[in-house]
């Protein structure tokens, strides 16, 4: 095997780890991998010795450790997330009274890292942050897909089968490019209790690698189902639109981006 593949597959299984506390045992892992168990066996116990996933003596179930969450961690405090988009997160949620979180996409998946809950007192959502966000039945998912070529959102779809979800809407491929083309013209996507009972959503892509590529992340605006109803969302949707655009000016992929072509120029 490639040591391409060989990190591919390791990155992978971190993944899969990550969304599983209590641990997966190495045959689950093989088989969601799409390699044998001895690669696969091979790969955990380089991960063991990096420090990244650690063994239960008694199931023989591998999960990750707290050192991936610390790498996750000063990688999100190195880009400062705390300066660049947390002001206009608050602003957001300030004007919508709504839940609104910043994702950021990496390479074929999307994970919510940074959140800001308006001042309506009721009904309140807080979810857990640093999860992935399910590409097709979130507004944050699909807001990012939109933004992909139909190659690339095959690649998504197909890194997001071999991971767990609890998304309630089932996988509809040819709905769902539909739906993709309704968001490219609209600007922003929006989920109807697709991912959680009694729960809809908005989002908006941010570009902040430039207009005309893939997003690199998205901000979205979510509450109760009946206080987010489909009018709703469009009255709300150029405070969105406008949040999107303000991260994106400052996104710090994109100046480094900037820097990089200032500089070869």
């Amino acid at each position: 095997m490639a040591l391409a593949d060989d990190v591919a597959n390791a990155m992978h299984a971190l993944e899969m780890l990550a969304s599983r506390p209590e641990g997966r045992g190495v045959s689950e892992i093989a088989e969601r991998l799409g390699i044998n168990k001895a690669i696969a066996h091979r790969l955990l116990a380089a991960l063991v010795d990096a420090g990244y996933v650690s063994q239960d003596a008694r199931t023989s179930s591998y999960f990750a450790t707290h050192s991936l969450g610390a790498l996750g961690l000063r990688q999100l405090s190195s880009s400062g997330v705390g300066t660049w988009a947390q002001r206009a997160l608050d602003s957001l949620a300030a004007d919508c009274e709504e839940l609104v979180r910043l994702a950021v996409a990496t390479n074929d998946s999307l994970q919510w890292i940074a959140k800001a809950q308006g001042s309506n007192s009721s009904l309140r959502l807080d979810p857990v942050m640093g999860q992935d966000a399910v590409p097709h039945a979130t507004a944050s998912g699909k807001a990012w897909l939109s933004t992909l070529s139909s190659e690339r959102v095959a690649v998504v779809l197909e890194h997001e089968s071999r991971l767990s979800t609890t998304a309630r809407a089932p996988l509809d491929r040819s709905g769902l490019l539909l739906e993709l083309d309704e968001v490219r013209r609209r600007g922003y996507a929006t989920t109807f209790e697709e991912m959680d009972l009694g729960i809809n959503a908005a989002a908006a892509p941010i570009y902040g690698a430039g207009s005309g590529r893939e997003a690199t992340g998205t901000i979205s605006i979510a509450g109760p189902s009946v206080r987010m109803t489909r009018a709703r969302m469009a009255e709300l949707s150029p405070l969105l639109l406008a949040a999107a655009a303000e991260v994106a000016r400052s996104w710090p992929s994109y100046t480094y981006l900037v820097a990089d072509e200032e500089l070869s120029a």
